[in-house]
């Protein structure tokens, strides 16, 4: 293996919190292999100590919520053919980039796991003289349910549209000796409740000498069934491997099968294997980094792998069924509200025509459906967590000039979500009569209205920032003008932002260290955290947010204590350890830094402390780990002391690059003593997007003492 994906390791975060993927992947592919486990509620369907039940072909990674996919499900055995449901125990169990191994116990048959973007390829390795047998699962879900019989009750703690998925049907057609083809259709899992189906086309080296089709009401040797729970047993005599490759379409068995002639029909499972790592070494070896611990660099490449992971690329009206555009088509935006954070950041540094194809899509969607989406899945609209993420990242990409992007209409779907009351805001625009007559989200909003008015006047402010751009004067006014309305919730005696009543009133009892409910997606104030943790979330006015909380000392203070006891690796929380550099304490930052790191993540199958996110806790390892965070819906990015002696990022496909150095990094030479752009001294601890974009060096010199920037300038409140 070359550099990178030497360092990968696919059980880093797959228990504890993380839900992330052990088996094969490959970046926005739409097939995602892995084992399924027994009596999990983890949205990748995967835990250490659970036996397997089968390895299936689409899984999110690193989600909460409730649990999604996991459909067409593979499962080897041995001995005579029957509807085979049994566990297996794991032994020898192996991952690696585009790779995944284990011997199934007691039977002992040894599967190895790879795929291509669009199939999932196995083999399977049987004990001397043993009869082999497969079965194919139609009816397979992350969360199985009533001994897989696709019956479900509501996730227990679930709001409309998040029960767990659950099969509704199906059927499967063996159409040769050699060849599968089937479909099945399904429903439920976070986001919403619309029905999906995923066609499937599997072909084996070896022919079946039997084969059973069986459902929940018939069983038979017939080329055909349908209905609930499909499952196909084939049997393939004494053989001692056998080999499958299972194309997966959301939209036809043909376009299944056209998957598998085209990505992996001609080629031997190692073969396969070996194009899965040069994918990846492509992809990741387009940030190279330099020193660091071992651990720092599995963890960097690790997670750099994560976060290509999602959404899904299916094409230019290739893989989405709803409607033709010429636009590529993502799905499995799983959700904006996370990867905002940081990881589209990111991404626009790295890849920026990657960015700009997924922003695109989310303008299609809105053409079509009327609306920007928060969430984007298996052809719908999900939950809105908060405001509209969508507008944040448009008006990022638009201050960074990333090209290719219609940012008149993007203007005029953001203004939309300000400006028009929509039809549902559970599942696209804002609650928004409230904060447009009264000023602010009153307890009359159900659920999260603090944390929603905090997003809603952050996402005005972008809406401003993006007419100003276009040269819209007065729309930019207004909306920067609305913006301020974020202080409209801050309470001056508590120090915080709060819940207010439709009269102006503040809501009593009133706590900013506590939610009023078990479940933190449930609380009628602030969206999965307290009022203590959201109180660091106006970016626009950082400046502000300082001036009340007692003037730049005060507010360093704040910080100090809020990170010692407040502070955990939630979305809305992982730019606080920044936030010392607007009060000119970017030593603080670097401490910050360093302790988060290495609290939160850790090179173990439980080494993330929350779900991963579509790629925000892997982003803020990364970017904390070369030194350059971005700031969501700005151009600017906060320095601080890299861990890296030397990183080189590709900046796209042009040939530019962006190098990063630090002579002294490591564990000693946590501060930043000065910072030199293009050899030149920078004097601020922080950089625009237009000064590296086009290539550039920065030049770190740190030190193993605190170093005070009384002369560095305070990054600017917004742009």
């Amino acid at each position: 293996m070359s550099k990178a994906t030497a360092h990968v390791d696919p059980f880093i975060g797959v228990d504890g919190g993380g839900n992330c993927l052990c088996g094969p992947y490959l970046p926005q592919s739409i097939v995602r292999l892995s084992p399924d486990t027994a009596d999990t509620d983890n949205t990748n369907g995967y835990a250490s100590d659970k036996p397997i039940r089968h390895f299936s072909h689409t899984h999110v990674s690193g989600t909460g919520g409730a649990s999604r996919y996991g459909n067409i499900g593979v499962t080897p055995f041995c001995g005579e053919l029957r509807d085979f449901r049994e566990p297996y125990d794991r032994h020898d169990e192996h991952a690696g980039s585009g790779y995944y191994s284990v011997v199934l116990m007691p039977a002992g048959v040894r599967a190895e796991l790879t795929s291509t973007p669009q199939c999932g390829v196995h083999r399977y390795t049987f004990p001397e003289n043993t009869p082999a047998n497969v079965c194919i699962n139609v009816a397979s879900v992350v969360r199985e349910l009533d001994g897989g019989s696709g019956e479900v009750t509501r996730w227990e703690h679930a709001s409309p549209g998040e029960s767990v998925a659950r099969s509704t049907g199906g059927y499967i057609e063996q159409i040769s000796d050699t060849e599968i083809i089937g479909r099945g259709d399904y429903r439920g899992g976070w986001g919403h409740e619309y029905p999906y189906s995923v066609h499937f086309y599997a072909q084996f080296d070896v022919p079946t000498a039997q084969t059973l089709l069986v459902s929940r009401a018939a069983s038979g040797a017939g080329p055909v069934i349908e209905g609930p729970c499909c499952r196909a047993l084939l049997h393939f005599g004494v053989r001692g491997r056998i080999g499958a490759r299972v194309g997966i379409s959301y939209v036809s068995v043909a376009n299944a099968r056209a998957a598998v002639d085209r990505e992996c029909r001609a080629l031997a499972f190692d073969a396969v294997r070996n194009m899965a790592v040069d994918t990846w070494d492509a992809s990741l070896n387009r940030i190279a980094v330099t020193g660091g611990a071992t651990e720092q660099r599995t963890l960097f490449y690790t997670l750099f792998a994560r976060l290509l992971c999602m959404p899904s690329d299916l094409g230019v009206d290739h893989e989405f069924g709803y409607w033709k555009s010429g636009v590529r088509h993502f799905t499995d935006y799983y959700c904006l509200w996370d990867s905002v954070r940081n990881a589209n950041s990111l991404i626009s540094l790295f890849d920026p025509q990657w960015e700009v194809d997924m922003l695109n899509c989310l303008l299609d969607v809105a053409e079509h459906r009327g609306w920007l989406p928060d969430a984007w899945i298996a052809g719908h609209s999900a939950f809105v967590q908060g405001g509209s993420s969508a507008d944040i990242l448009l008006c990022e990409a638009a201050l960074k000039g990333l090209r290719g992007i219609d940012y008149e209409k993007a203007l005029r779907f953001m203004r939309k979500n300000s400006e028009v009351e929509s039809p549902d805001p559970r599942f696209f625009g804002r609650d928004l009569k409230q904060y447009r007559d009264l000023g602010y989200v009153s307890t009359d909003t159900p659920k999260a209205c603090v944390s929603r008015h905090i997003e809603y006047a952050y996402q005005d402010w972008c809406i401003g920032a993006l007419a100003r751009k276009l040269g819209h004067s007065d729309v930019a006014r207004r909306y920067e003008e609305s913006s301020r309305k974020v202080w409209s919730l801050w309470r001056n005696d508590a120090g915080c932002f709060a819940p207010r009543n439709p009269d102006g009133s503040w809501a009593e009892p009133f706590d900013p260290t506590k939610l009023q409910t078990a479940q933190p997606w449930l609380d009628p104030h602030f969206y999965e955290a307290p009022s203590a943790q959201w109180t660091y979330q106006a970016m626009h006015d950082v400046g502000g947010l300082i001036t009340r909380c007692g003037g730049r000392d005060e507010f360093v203070k704040r910080l100090d204590e809020f990170l010692a006891n407040g502070y955990w690796s939630k979305e809305m929380m992982l730019h606080v350890p920044y936030l010392y550099i607007y009060a000119g304490r970017g030593d603080k930052t670097a401490e910050a830094v360093r302790v988060c790191m290495a609290k939160y993540f850790r090179a173990t199958r439980s080494g993330l402390h929350d779900n991963e996110d579509m790629g925000c806790q892997s982003a803020f390892y990364m970017c904390s780990a070369i030194g350059v965070y971005p700031v969501a819906g700005q151009d600017i990015y906060l320095l601080s002391a890299p861990v890296f002696r030397h990183t080189e990022i590709a900046l796209g496909s042009g040939g530019k690059t962006l190098v990063i150095t630090a002579r002294e990094a490591g564990e000693r030479h946590p501060y930043v003593k000065s910072v030199a752009l293009n050899g030149k001294p920078l004097g601020r601890q922080w950089i625009r997007h237009r000064e590296i974009a086009r290539g550039a060096t920065i030049e770190f010199e740190l030190s193993d003492v605190p170093v005070m920037h009384p002369e560095f300038m305070a990054p600017p409140n917004g742009v």
